[in-house]
């Protein structure tokens, strides 16, 4: 008997050798001009080289885990960051969260010139639209009536004339505009866009789905933007689409001539999926910061059963289809809608220690 525990103990023990996990460390400095090996003396330049590299070695080797290091800097992505189970047992780990930023905006390059006495105007890429205009890292505000007043209660300012024949007769163009709406019980709302105008001179307006159960509009709380006559306020802007032109009031604290000019173009940052039946497996995101993403509140959205509300399935971060990832110790910042989505199956996923703010839709 003492024979056969040994050999069990013996047999144990060669098991656990060769089944021990190794770890790699790749390394992702934005700030490079040349992409290396992913070292730390000579990193990759993208995001997306490191995890080519890391699908590589996980297929020779399943039981390694991999840790995608993050130097310091803004990382600009041109999509989002797409994790399926073949990158199960991953790390992407950010040298710090205020320091590692993730993008969902591009860089623009602006020739600014004076349109009149308050707003400048500058030419951009023929079909480049976005809904967030963010200077020296601050986000600006869409053209809106009434204009933004931090103290203003419902919308930050709201007016009961905000769709009024009247009003919409000022305006040139009206198609495109946006009508945010409270119910007229105040316990959610709608938002609409403005497709043309009725014979008597009101807005035709769509949407309007965001909840699940119908509601009177409220008759005072009401804002409309996205309207280039109500470009009337520091720190409003306006794209005009058909003629590729920015408009912009700048701030008193805005120096145009070296501000920095970034536009939103992505909804999605991060996106984990895999399926109930082969999940991803292990993954950690960690230390990184997540902003400038795009508005989605006019999304499809699709209602919850026996709910008052709808959801927009999409998110910053999506999971669906997972086991035992994990998102901390980060910071999710002016985003256009849900910060963190998960969907669908999601077996003990941790969202834990993160802060997240100023956001378009749910945290």
């Amino acid at each position: 008997m003492r024979k056969y525990c040994l050999l069990v103990l013996i047999l144990s023990f060669v098991y656990s050798c060769t089944t021990e996990q190794k770890t790699v460390d790749l390394y992702v400095d934005v700030n490079v001009n040349t992409s290396g090996d992913g070292s730390m003396d000579n990193p990759f330049t993208t995001i997306s080289n490191a995890l080519n590299k890391a699908k590589e070695i996980k297929s020779t080797s399943l039981n390694t885990h991999v840790n995608v290091n993050l130097l310091e800097g803004e990382y600009y992505l041109d999509k989002p960051i797409m994790i399926d189970s073949s990158l199960s047992g991953l790390s992407i780990i950010g040298a710090h969260p205020a320091k590692v930023i993730l993008k969902g905006s591009r860089k623009l390059v602006a020739q600014w010139q004076k349109f009149n006495e308050n707003i400048y105007v500058t030419q951009v890429p023929q079909n480049l639209s976005f809904d967030q205009l963010i200077i020296d890292d601050e986000p600006q505000i869409l053209a809106r009536y009434p204009n933004y007043d931090e103290n203003g209660g419902y919308w930050q300012g709201h007016a009961a004339d905000a769709i009024g024949k009247e009003k919409v007769a000022t305006w040139k163009n009206p198609i495109g505009a946006y009508f945010h709406v409270l119910h007229n019980g105040r316990w959610g709302g709608f938002h609409y866009k403005i497709i043309g105008l009725n014979e008597d001179g009101t807005p035709k307006l769509e949407g309007g789905h965001q909840n699940n159960r119908p509601s009177r509009p409220h008759e005072e709380y009401r804002m409309v933007e996205n309207v280039f006559e109500e470009l009337d306020a520091p720190g409003e802007w306006f794209l005009d689409k058909a003629n590729a032109k920015l408009y912009y009031y700048p701030t008193a604290k805005i120096n145009l001539e070296n501000a920095k000019v970034e536009v939103s173009t992505l909804k999605s940052l991060i996106q984990v999926i895999g399926t109930a039946k082969n999940p991803v497996k292990n993954v950690t995101i960690s230390n990184i910061g997540l902003q400038h993403t795009e508005r989605t509140f006019m999304e499809n959205y699709e209602p919850l059963l026996r709910s008052d509300w709808t959801i927009y399935r999409g998110g910053v971060m999506f999971f669906e289809g997972t086991e035992n990832c994990t998102i901390t110790n980060s910071i999710l910042k002016d985003l256009g809608g849900n910060a963190i989505l998960a969907s669908k199956y999601n077996a003990n996923l941790r969202i834990t220690e993160n802060h997240i703010y100023d956001c378009g839709g749910s945290a």
